[in-house]
């Protein structure tokens, strides 16, 4: 939209000016909001504060701007954590406020013997997410890489409790004899729980006047402990899944297996040492899935007209979740997605199936979202409103360890987009 000084009422505007309006009023207050920052690190670095008798830069944010100590303290924090990555996507109006505050969260808890290119990586990581996801699912992958650098950071001695797994459960009756409770899980338990729990807890299908089902997400998993609860009563009907008791799948590349290496990664969660997997591996079905020079799934299972299992785990490898950018659904919430459908003579092939959550399924089918595979990777390729040039975006929520280089930091284009003639009344 070109730059104008007549005020336009916005129901004025056409659909196509109302969406560029929205997109550009949202990076403004962004672009704002990285000034706004460097101000506060300046008046911190030169201490003006103190000059003007105030007890720090927090008083004097909290007196001159009228927030609270809790919003004062996050604006100082963001201000002066080094983040350069997270500066430049500011200036460009790429991230907001609330990813901004979630970086900086786990920056600022970045060990102290962390190399300083991981570190960079990391932010980079963080703020391609910013981009492409709400602060929720930045908090989520931010909470696997402070875990990650727990378990890297302590002596693997150490990792587990020379007791065993720490539990913990308290309960107790209320007066109307509802029974609440609260504990916590190791995470070897809490992973095999969700594993049980997923299946039992998803919606039931619609009725057949369409009604779909009214329980809330919190609801529906309250029914299905009762349901573990029940069926664990009767031991001899505990519930598997697909038949099996745990699968674990290792994949490891084919010149490590023709080299008989030892080296694999493990698509599971929940373990936090060696001996954890050792143990899951007496109890679990174990697949090998061998993988080409570019991360390509060669031999796995037979292939058959229909996702199969083998295909599921598969594409579960591949893609360790929903493929749409910014979400950290993880493979068991997910459906598979043909790229060209199953109407327009597309292929059950892995090269024609991607994952996608539900909600983002749907976004796929009745907005004006597509995606397509491109050299083995899944891409998302927004609508033309959203970005006129529709550059295709990949998922990194999935790999937020992922190792790159200390030259990481991308170059963004600093063209400030041209302010729309909309002006808020």
């Amino acid at each position: 939209m070109d730059v104008d000084e007549q005020v336009i009422p916005v129901w004025q505007l056409s659909e196509g000016e109302l969406f560029g309006g929205l997109l550009e009023s949202e990076k403004t207050l962004r672009r704002q909001l990285g000034r706004m920052l460097e101000f506060v690190g300046e008046v911190e670095k030169r201490g003006v504060a103190v000059d003007q008798g105030y007890a720090g830069t927090v008083s004097l944010l909290m007196m001159a701007l009228h927030l609270t100590r809790g919003e004062a303290k996050a604006r100082l924090a963001q201000a002066t954590t080094p983040m350069p990555l997270v500066e430049e996507a500011l200036r460009t109006g790429e991230i907001g406020a609330a990813q901004v505050r979630e970086i900086q969260k786990v920056l600022a808890q970045a060990p102290d013997t962390l190399p300083e290119a991981e570190r960079l990586a990391t932010e980079n990581t963080l703020v391609e997410l910013g981009c492409q996801a709400d602060a929720t699912q930045v908090a989520k992958v931010g909470q696997r890489i402070l875990g990650h650098w727990d378990v890297e950071g302590t002596p693997p001695k150490d990792r587990e409790h020379p007791q065993g797994p720490h539990r913990e459960f308290h309960g107790r009756y209320r007066r109307d004899g509802q029974y609440v409770f609260t504990g916590q899980l190791d995470p070897e338990s809490a992973a095999e729980f969700e594993g049980v729990m997923h299946p039992l807890a998803k919606p039931d299908p619609a009725d057949a006047d369409g009604t779909r089902d009214p329980r809330s997400i919190a609801q529906r998993q309250g029914d299905a402990l009762a349901e573990i609860i029940s069926r664990t009563a009767r031991a001899d009907d505990l519930p598997l899944t697909g038949g099996e008791r745990a699968v674990v799948t290792v994949t490891v590349s084919l010149a490590e297996l023709e080299q008989r290496a030892e080296a694999a990664m493990l698509n599971a969660s929940g373990y936090t040492s060696i001996s954890q997997l050792r143990r899951w591996c007496c109890e679990a079905k174990v697949l090998p899935a061998v993988l080409g020079t570019q991360g390509e799934v060669l031999d796995l299972g037979r292939a058959q007209r229909l996702a199969t299992p083998a295909q599921r785990r598969a594409l579960a490898i591949r893609d360790r979740g929903c493929t749409r950018p910014g979400c950290t659904r993880g493979p068991k919430w997910c459906q598979v997605h043909h790229v060209v459908s199953w109407i327009d003579d597309g292929l059950s092939d892995l090269d024609n199936m991607i994952l996608v959550c539900a909600k983002h399924h749907r976004e796929l089918h009745h907005t004006g979202w597509s995606a397509r595979i491109r050299h083995g990777t899944p891409e998302f390729i927004p609508p033309e409103w959203l970005d006129p040039e529709r550059k295709p975006l990949r998922n990194f929520a999935h790999h937020p360890l992922s190792r790159r280089g200390p030259d990481i930091p991308r170059q963004r284009q600093a063209t400030p987009a041209p302010i729309p003639a909309v002006v808020w009344r």
